[in-house]
C-alpha cells in the first residue's frame, strides 16, 4: 500500500470515530460525497491545493468560502486541520477512504450492473436482490450503460464480476473456432 493511501487511510479513520462519536455519520458521509466531487471536477480548486505559493491561511478562506454553507462543522475543522498540517493535496483520497469506511460501517455492498440499453426498475430490482442474495449484504446499484456488450449484462462488485453479456459469448466463441478444431475441407 503507498504511504499516501495509509495516510489517507488513517485521516479517514480518526474522522470516521469523530463522526461516529458524535453520531453524524451519515452527514458527514455526504459531506465527504460532496467535498470528492467538487475536488474532483474543480482542475483549479485542485492546483490550488498541491500550489506551494498559496499559504495554508488563505487555502483555509477558499475552503472556507466554498465549502462552509453546504457542510457540517465537523467537516469544516476537519479540512482545515489537514490544511495546518500540509495535507491538502490528500483531501480527495481521504473522502473516497471514508466513504469506503462508511460502507463497510453500513455493511453495503457497491454494485456497478452494465447494461447495453437502460433497464426498467423491475429487472434492475430482480439482479439487485440477486447479488444481495449472494453476498448476504445491502447493495448500492450503480448502472452504465454500454452498448459494446451487445446484450445480457455485468455485474462489477468489489473484487469480482460477473459477466452474463452477448458480448462475452460471442469473445468465447471466437476462443473457441481459433483453437482450429475444425478441418475445412474444400
Amino acid at each position: 500500500m503507498k504511504k499516501n493511501s495509509i495516510l489517507a487511510k488513517r485521516y479517514a479513520k480518526a474522522l470516521f470515530q469523530m463522526a461516529l462519536e458524535n453520531g453524524i455519520v451519515d452527514r458527514v458521509n455526504a459531506d465527504m460525497e460532496l467535498v470528492a466531487n467538487v475536488v474532483g471536477e474543480n482542475r483549479e480548486l485542485r492546483q490550488l491545493m498541491v500550489n506551494p505559493v498559496v499559504t495554508s491561511l488563505r487555502k483555509q478562506k477558499i475552503f472556507k468560502s466554498v465549502f462552509e454553507k453546504h457542510l457540517d462543522k465537523l467537516s469544516i475543522s476537519f479540512l482545515n486541520i489537514l490544511i495546518r498540517k500540509g495535507r491538502e493535496y490528500e483531501v480527495a483520497e481521504i473522502a473516497h477512504q471514508y466513504l469506503q469506511l462508511f460502507l463497510e460501517h453500513k455493511n453495503i455492498v457497491v454494485a456497478e450492473i452494465v447494461t447495453a440499453i437502460a433497464v426498467n426498475e423491475e429487472t434492475s430490482n430482480r439482479i439487485k436482490n440477486l447479488v444481495a442474495n449472494l453476498t448476504k449484504k445491502e447493495i448500492s446499484v450503480k448502472s452504465k450503460i454500454d452498448p459494446a456488450i451487445i446484450g445480457g449484462f455485468k455485474i462489477n462488485m468489489e473484487d469480482y464480476q460477473y459477466d452474463a453479456s452477448i458480448r462475452k459469448v460471442i469473445d468465447n466463441m471466437h476462443k473457441e473456432f481459433d483453437k482450429n478444431l475444425f478441418i475445412k475441407r474444400i
